[in-house]
């Protein structure tokens, strides 16, 4: 299985649809920063967000070049994204199939209990309590 991070980073980079036809646009092979700014029709500081996020999955090679920088694609960290793409597809087949199976057979319904999941950055924030002042009627 992936690192859950790469994972994370690599998910993040295609989330967006400038990010991803970037890298389609790289599947042709090299391009200047310049002339992807154009495909794209994204300038300056965006652009540079977006190639921030796809070489931080590292899904692009930055290349310095004397017309000015260019870009390559890296389609390795697609094989980590399907890799847990797959295993979980294979998983949520068998456990769609599993009910099925179990109750043909005779034998009692799994009892699924369910696990928070809790995001990194959602760690619940301490609250100060409100001051109680006078009370205004307007």
């Amino acid at each position: 299985m992936p690192n859950s991070a790469a994972l994370d980073d690599i998910l993040l980079a295609l989330a967006n649809p400038v990010r991803r036809r970037i890298f389609e646009i790289l599947f042709g092979g090299e391009v200047r920063v310049a002339d992807m700014a154009t495909a794209v029709a994204v300038r300056g500081e965006e652009l540079e967000k977006h190639l921030a996020l796809l070489d931080t999955a590292g899904l692009i090679t930055r290349l310095r070049r004397r017309d000015g920088e260019s870009l390559s694609g890296s389609p390795a960290p697609l094989n980590e994204a399907a890799t847990w793409i797959n295993t979980n597809r294979e998983l949520w087949a068998m456990r769609t199939e599993m009910p099925e199976t179990l109750l043909a057979s005779g034998a009692p319904e799994p009892v699924l209990t369910r696990t928070p999941i809790r995001d990194r950055d959602s760690e619940p924030k301490s609250r100060r309590p409100r001051p109680m002042g006078p009370r205004r009627d307007n």
